[in-house]
């Protein structure tokens, strides 16, 4: 078993899974609709978790109504949930996604996260202690460069879930060793993934992978550029699945090279876009590095 922490966003979501994306003016009803705790950092311990490590989430969710089914999700998924918002009676941050049916693709909407803050005492060193690894999502910046400050000297590998570019993060980039990055991550003044490669490298970062949806993965590594197959599925909900890719990745890299890490955490990323939901396998074992799930954590 292995211990992460992970820092960053939480969401409450309500998901709507219809037929096919709206209409101007159009009113549709959903075929289903699930509401979880959603959120990279957040998703990504969760699926941590279910491999039967121990996660702990670092986060900002409060303790207003809205918030209580998020706080639910997570603790039933045995992720210590740490809650340090500096506002606790304001809601979430709320995500409305729709999810159409006929092929995967959704779109999210949700309420600004840039004036959301943790408390300033929300870390200390003792958060790392028998830490085996540490995640951030580019979200509460301050706490995330703390922690990262904190992890070199104790050679706790950092994660960071590149998303979106975010400001500030170039404060934190130096002090990363694996930087997993969608192909929307771009630092100012980047247009491409070999750019990206290139900026990331500069800054010290020597293992870094661009995750291109269905298409092979870019993976960065000794000095090389080599792309990593994906799984060809048939998506029935992408909703998570970068999430779960990062979760997953935080326990490979564990016991497994950067590119044998990044192979099989696709291929779990890949299963989950096979069901419905980012919980939809609530009643499976806990997982182990010899079984892929057939469906969401």
């Amino acid at each position: 078993m292995h211990k992460g922490i992970f820092l960053g966003l939480t969401t409450a979501d309500i998901v709507y899974y219809v037929p096919h994306h709206l209409h101007r003016n159009q009113k549709l009803r959903a075929e289903r609709q699930f509401s979880f705790a959603g959120g990279p950092a957040a998703n990504a311990a969760v699926a941590f978790a279910a491999f039967g490590n121990e996660a702990s989430l670092v986060t900002g969710l409060g303790q207003h109504p809205l918030a209580y089914t998020a706080r639910y999700d997570i603790l039933e998924h045995k992720v210590h949930l740490i809650d340090c918002t500096d506002q606790p009676k304001r809601p979430p941050i709320l995500a409305s996604i729709m999810v159409d049916l006929s092929n995967g693709d959704r779109s999210v909407v949700y309420s600004n996260t840039d004036l959301r803050k943790l408390r300033h005492e929300a870390v200390n060193e003792t958060l790392l202690e028998y830490a085996d690894i540490l995640m951030l999502d580019g979200y509460y910046l301050p706490q995330a460069i703390q922690l990262a400050t904190w992890a070199k000297p104790l050679r706790i590998p950092v994660v960071l879930d590149g998303g979106s570019w975010k400001e500030g993060l170039d404060k934190l980039l130096p002090l990363v060793d694996y930087a997993v990055c969608s192909n929307n991550f771009f630092p100012p003044g980047v247009s491409d993934a070999a750019g990206v490669i290139r900026r990331l490298g500069e800054l010290g970062i020597r293992h870094i992978a661009i995750t291109r949806d269905g298409d092979p993965i870019l993976a960065h590594t000794q000095g090389a550029t080599s792309e990593v197959p994906v799984m060809p599925i048939h998506p029935m909900d992408t909703l998570g699945a970068g999430d779960i890719f990062h979760g997953a990745f935080c326990h490979y890299i564990l016991e497994n090279d950067f590119l044998l890490s990044l192979e099989r955490a696709g291929e779990v990323a890949s299963f989950s876009c096979t069901s419905l939901g980012t919980r939809a396998d609530r009643k499976s074992t806990r997982l182990n590095s010899s079984h892929i799930p057939s469906a969401r954590m």
